[in-house]
């Protein structure tokens, strides 16, 4: 906000700024969907937000619940919010057996905040309906004996509460294992520097920087390349910094940096930069270790 405080100022800045200062929070997607938002309203709207849900969920990165939010409680539209806290509350409320995350629990769900919903004041009530998820209804400690519509909720009633919301069984994050490669470079009297590249504009870490690099999902005892940098397989005689950990929403990452003895840059799509004082737009995989990794670099 302090960088962009008007949309204007969001559409017109370089994506590389953006992403910059959304480095570390994840979901780069948001950051991007965010300033293209900013573009259609400057472009198409002339500045003007949207008004109602609608139009606002036909800007990218806005789904049904972030265009409810908003036209819910900035402009006083009468259509129902449905976020996690929503989801369980209802599900227990009515005692919903089938998948919130499938479409027909989904759709009664939908169909009980539509049915629940002030129409007065659908911010306000949006609003409540959310905090009494948050602080009344939880996942694990409900309060039951506090809470303002114990006596009409079906789960609490059938002593299913804890068996509601029902969801599907989530996926196991897939194993992978990242090797980055490190180019180096001293020119007469000048600092130590690394080649970094920018990454795709679509699929993990996209629009950031970061060293060429080299994933292999495991599963099952198989690989196969998913995304293949410069480089191709590391040595295992060179030696390495790692290993590296890190969650992702649907992958678990080992990753480990070798020094690459041969290279020669391509004329596009990356730059050097200083090891010690240089600043890149790192994916937090590599900023969490920058420290230390300059440390093994400069030693070795």
């Amino acid at each position: 906000m302090a960088a962009f405080p008007t949309v204007q100022d969001l559409a017109a800045a370089k994506t590389d700024q953006v992403m910059a200062l959304w480095k570390g929070l994840g979901y780069y997607s948001r950051a991007r969907n965010l300033q293209k938002a900013a573009q259609i309203i400057v472009n198409e709207n002339g500045g003007e937000l949207p008004k109602n849900a609608t139009e606002w969920a036909a800007l990218p990165g806005i789904g049904p619940y972030t265009a409810a939010a908003i036209s819910s409680i900035c402009y006083g539209e009468p259509v129902a919010v449905v976020d996690g806290n929503v989801q369980r509350v209802m599900s227990r409320l009515f005692d919903i057996e089938h998948a919130v995350d499938r479409k027909e629990g989904k759709k009664s769900v939908q169909e009980a905040c539509d049915l629940l919903l002030d129409a007065t004041d659908p911010g306000s009530s949006n609003q409540a309906w959310m905090e009494l998820g948050a602080l009344v209804c939880a996942p694990r400690s409900p309060l039951c004996g506090e809470c303002p519509l114990s006596d009409g909720c079906l789960a609490y009633e059938r002593n299913t509460v804890l068996q509601r919301p029902v969801k599907q069984p989530k996926k196991a994050a897939l194993p992978v294992e990242v090797g980055f490669s490190i180019a180096l470079r001293k020119e007469q009297n000048g600092p130590l520097q690394w080649w970094v590249e920018r990454r795709p504009d679509s699929g993990i870490w996209s629009q950031l920087e970061a060293f060429p690099c080299r994933m292999t999902p495991q599963r099952l005892g198989e690989e196969a390349d998913i995304n293949i940098g410069l480089f191709g397989n590391q040595s295992p005689e060179r030696q390495m910094f790692g290993p590296v950990k890190h969650i992702l929403t649907h992958r678990r990452m080992t990753a480990w940096f070798s020094i690459e003895p041969h290279f020669s840059p391509p004329k596009t799509g990356g730059r050097w930069v200083d090891v010690e004082s240089g600043e890149a737009n790192w994916p937090r995989l590599i900023d969490k270790v920058l420290p230390e990794l300059r440390a093994w670099i400069v030693k070795n």
